[in-house]
């Protein structure tokens, strides 16, 4: 369950970052349009974020089975990024700060 949290954790914090890259987005989240580069750079987090989930899940068990799971886990991730957006967007800050506390626990607890 503990690697579940620390993929979804992940994935979550990618998909906020990508999220962040669209204009709608970013006036929800930081009430004003980003600057280009500052655009880019969220989208090379975004899209790094999802890499990293993607080979941690390669590395710990069975090729197919684990991509798999990571397609679990991006699909909760995104449920979890829409429902934040569309409902939560104002507390869109706090909630990606819960997001890198979780992963952050949850790799420490894996790895102990």
């Amino acid at each position: 369950m503990i690697f579940f949290i620390l993929i979804w954790s992940i994935c979550t914090v990618a998909f906020f970052a990508l999220a962040s890259c669209m204009s709608k987005h970013q006036k929800q989240i930081f009430g004003r349009e980003l600057t280009a580069s500052k655009t880019k750079l969220a989208t090379l987090v975004g899209w790094v974020l999802l890499i990293i989930a993607l080979v941690i899940c390669i590395t710990h068990g069975n090729l197919s089975n684990m991509i798999s799971y990571w397609v679990a886990a991006l699909t909760f991730s995104a449920l979890f990024v829409g429902l934040c957006l569309s409902y939560f967007a104002h507390k869109a800050k706090q909630l990606v700060m819960a997001c890198i506390v979780i992963a952050i626990l949850s790799c420490i607890t894996y790895l102990i």
